[in-house]
Order: structure tokens, then C-alpha cells, then sequence
């Protein structure tokens, strides 16, 4: 089998085992594998991922990558949350970080950024700070469709005196 073709049933393997509700309530959202065996999956859920979550999952995906021929036994796997660092890539991802602040690039290359406001089944609706000091915020609704990644950004208050 060559390592294309290895690959591809590997993440055909371990994405059917949550396709078929095998990790409960936390779905895929991306998968990374390499040429030396190391598998990264990361998981996500509607009310966030635990720890105890990634143990639990590790553990449902090794009992399976165990048997797989494929693999002769050899392999690392990391089961992780996307964090921030990582673009949502599901619809179903934006609904827990409303009120959040989210930075948009469209597919036309267009940039946002602004608060979380509402999501629904084919948009969300951010909340732009005005350009001018005064000026009053903009609602903009985007469909889904438009959105070429989306990142969840992190700020840090300034220290209390």
C-alpha cells in the first residue's frame, strides 16, 4: 500500500469512528498525519473539550489504530482541542464563541473583525467597532459561504494598578 493510500485510509478509519457516534458528543475537526506515524486529531464539542475528553477519545481511537495493520503498531497519536491557533472550520463551532471577539478573512480577500453577535444556520453577525471615535458600531451579517477562515482572537487586559 503506498503511503498515499495509507493515508487516506487512516483518516477514513479514524473519521468513520466519529461518524458513527463511537466519541459521543465530540465531532472531528481536523486531522494531521505524517509519513513517521504521528496522528493529531482534533476534536471539538458544543460545550468545549476536557482533558478527561481527549483521554477518553485517545483511548476509543488507539483500541482501533491498535488492530490496523497498516500501521504495524507503530504510531503517536494526539488528541487535542483546536485552540485559537486553529481556524473554526464548522458552523456548529461559531455558537460558543458568541460575544466573543472573531477576526474574518473572506473569500474575497476582504478583512473583518469584530464581536460575535448571532449565528444561525447559514450566517453569522458580527458586531464592527466604527472607524471614527463616535461613530456608531456596524451589524454585519456574513454567510458561512463567504467565510474563508475565522479565528477566535485572544486579548489581554491591561494590568489594575
Amino acid at each position: 500500500m503506498s503511503q498515499t493510500t495509507a493515508t487516506h485510509h487512516l483518516e477514513s478509519l479514524i473519521r468513520s469512528i466519529f461518524e458513527e457516534g463511537r466519541c459521543g458528543e465530540y465531532y472531528l475537526v481536523d486531522l494531521e498525519t505524517s509519513a513517521t506515524g504521528h496522528i493529531t486529531a482534533y476534536i471539538d464539542g458544543d460545550e468545549g473539550v476536557s482533558l478527561d475528553a481527549c483521554t477518553q477519545i485517545s483511548r476509543i481511537l488507539e483500541s482501533v489504530l491498535d488492530e490496523e495493520p497498516t500501521l504495524g503498531g507503530v504510531y503517536t497519536l494526539e488528541v487535542s482541542s483546536p485552540g485559537v491557533t486553529r481556524p473554526l472550520k464548522f458552523p456548529r463551532q461559531y455558537l460558543k464563541h458568541v460575544g466573543r471577539t472573531l477576526r474574518v478573512e473572506l473569500e474575497n480577500g476582504e478583512k473583518l473583525e469584530g464581536e460575535l453577535k448571532t449565528t444561525s444556520h447559514d450566517t453569522i453577525t458580527l458586531e464592527i467597532a466604527s472607524k471614527e471615535k463616535k461613530g456608531k458600531p456596524e451589524l454585519r451579517e456574513v454567510p458561512f459561504a463567504e467565510i474563508e477562515e475565522a479565528y477566535v482572537t485572544v486579548s489581554f487586559g491591561k494590568p489594575k494598578n
